[in-house]
């Protein structure tokens, strides 16, 4: 857990509802464990102070179908018993909360071995799975897309899908359409947009922030390309604007993971590319590493921008304001949890 003010991070013991039993396999293993096991390509969404957890895959379990649920207050997980119809396990789909439901787009099905494009609905309130039936053209199939919720639409943008259409013939795709569905009537649109929108990518991330959508990093398959960019979207103008930041960014990286607390961005972690001497792609790396982009800076945190920068918090150590020293304390000590990155090939997600 991160504590957004100090900027530390404190390892947290969570409990389960019932006793894990490693010993079973499938579908009866993954029901009876409350806590979660190891995944990627998960969604989490947050709905009246508690996370649900959903989806994503490991190499030993494969991909999961089960929605757990965690009380950061109780520091406890809990399995949510489900009726009606749930939408098969898969990984790379994409999730957002509107109201009192949980909307699923997309991602990779791991029974059929294929894309989806279709839309399923959670009912907080009773607990229940639906399919959306939908109007007008759909995205493509694809998973590692990313999707965003700004008043009674969901905007689902980027990710991978393949030539051949539903089925993986490693002939990749990216489309950097913006699709749009209206929550209200089940229609899919494209909004016709302007301005200088990012090109086609997957594993990047979206979030909102004062009505309009961004649009960060991620990886074009086709190029071997890694991104470094910052894009936002204004649905009130269908505006696309290339954004330019000030301080230290990000790295160019795929599969890391934001969230917005208040008028800050927070962002960890991802993977990288690494080279060996000959310049020549040499596999990822895994990242542990911390970045905070914020949308109304107050005047301490651009005082310590600018100490940094410089580097006076080591020339006029004595001369700065403890409650500034502590400020960079935070910011420039590095937390005793993290593991260094750790180099390995990978093409997934």
């Amino acid at each position: 857990m991160l504590d957004t003010n100090t900027y530390r991070w404190i390892f947290i013991k969570a409990h389960s509802d019932v006793q894990d039993d490693d010993r079973m396999e499938g579908d009866n293993m993954e029901s009876s464990r409350s806590l979660p096991y190891q995944r990627y390509g998960h969604t989490v969404c947050a709905y009246r102070g508690r996370a649900y957890l959903w989806g994503g895959r490991n190499d030993d379990y494969g991909a999961s179908s089960t929605l757990h649920e965690f009380d950061p207050m109780l520091l406890r997980w809990r399995v949510v018993p489900v009726e009606g119809r749930v939408p098969p396990a898969r990984d790379g789909h994409s999730a957002v909360v509107v109201g009192d439901r949980m909307y699923l787009f997309g991602g990779f099905e791991e029974d059929l071995q294929r894309f989806s494009q279709e839309t399923y609905v959670f009912d907080f309130q009773t607990n229940r799975w639906s399919e959306l039936n939908t109007t007008g053209q759909p995205p493509l199939w694809r998973d590692f897309h990313t999707a965003v919720a700004i008043n009674s639409k969901m905007y689902i943008f980027g990710g991978r899908s393949d030539h051949t259409g539903q089925f993986h013939s490693t002939r990749d795709m990216y489309d950097e359409r913006l699709k749009a569905l209206d929550l209200r009537t089940g229609e899919w649109s494209e909004p016709i947009c302007s301005g200088v929108s990012p090109t086609g990518r997957r594993s990047h991330s979206a979030w909102t922030y004062g009505g309009k959508m961004y649009i960060f990093g991620g990886y074009l398959g086709t190029q071997n390309m890694h991104y470094d960019d910052l894009f936002s979207f204004d649905p009130s103008t269908n505006h696309w604007e290339k954004i330019k930041t000030s301080g230290r960014m990000p790295s160019a990286r795929r599969r890391q993971c934001t969230v917005v607390v208040d008028s800050r961005v927070f962002l960890f972690g991802g993977t990288m590319p690494v080279k060996n001497p000959s310049g020549t792609p040499s596999g990822l790396a895994d990242l542990a590493d911390l970045y905070v982009l914020d949308y109304a800076p107050s005047l301490k945190h651009l005082a310590a921008g600018v100490v940094l920068r410089h580097n006076l918090h080591k020339t006029y150590a004595d001369h700065i304001p403890l409650d500034l020293s502590r400020e960079l304390w935070a910011m420039t000590t590095p937390n005793a949890i993290s593991t260094p990155f750790t180099q390995r090939h990978d093409a997934l997600g």
